[in-house]
């Protein structure tokens, strides 16, 4: 889950990768213009009863030659990657508004019921049990669900009978058997896209939780939901 604050940190990241990589590109360009001034300083002032050995001259004509060319090569690769990296972006685009499934044991509560989806495990007649965490750590509530539940909805009750804070929760799956949790998973839980960003050279997903997601997490996608037409 990424916070606002969170969100803005990622993109001052984003903003020093950019601004580190215009210095290296700066840096090659000075380098290969201080090489282009020393080695016609060399050739102006050699001695001409003894001039420049050619071996050398040829050397150096060849370190020349390589500045030259690494300093087309990192700009034509920054380009090949902006061109990449923008026609991620574009085809990002197309998640905006469709609704999303990921696994994520992160989520906000704020007010409204949140429903999860639980994930097989794979463990015959193991008992699913939900635990839910406040930021801090501390748990504040826990249910078993029974054997193959497939879903729960959690309306932010807490296990000493009132109603959670809004703010962010950690979600936890267990897999009991035999009185001990064999297994634990994050729940599945569904979110709107709302913006495709570019956060480091790769195109993140934004959710209308606040989560930042790779489009790689996707475990599915469908048409979102009209409320209006759901009430």
């Amino acid at each position: 889950m990424i916070t606002t604050s969170n969100q803005i940190a990622a993109e001052n990241s984003a903003i020093t990768v950019q601004t580190k990589k215009e210095s290296q590109a700066a840096t090659s360009a000075s380098d290969f213009e201080s090489f282009l001034k020393l080695l016609t300083a060399q050739l102006k002032n050699q001695d001409p009863l003894s001039p420049l050995d050619s071996t050398q001259f040829v050397a150096q004509l060849a370190s020349f030659s390589s500045v030259e060319q690494q300093v087309a090569t990192n700009t034509k690769l920054d380009a090949l990657v902006a061109g990449l990296v923008g026609s991620n972006l574009e085809n990002a685009t197309r998640w905006i508004g469709k609704e999303v499934e990921i696994s994520s044991g992160a989520t906000r509560f704020e007010g409204d019921a949140l429903e999860f989806r639980i994930p097989d495990s794979g463990i015959p007649d193991a008992v699913v049990e939900i635990s839910i965490s406040a930021a801090n750590g501390n748990a504040i509530y826990s249910e078993k669900l029974g054997v193959g539940t497939s879903t729960f909805t959690w309306n932010g009750k807490t296990a000493a009978g009132g109603t959670a804070v809004n703010g962010d929760y950690k979600v936890s799956i267990n897999y009991i058997t035999d009185g001990e949790v064999a297994e634990t998973k994050a729940p599945i839980v569904a979110a709107r896209v709302t913006e495709a960003r570019l956060i480091d050279t790769s195109v993140k997903l934004l959710l209308e939780n606040g989560a930042f997601v790779d489009p790689a997490e996707v475990l599915a996608v469908r048409e979102a939901s009209d409320p209006a037409l759901d009430s």
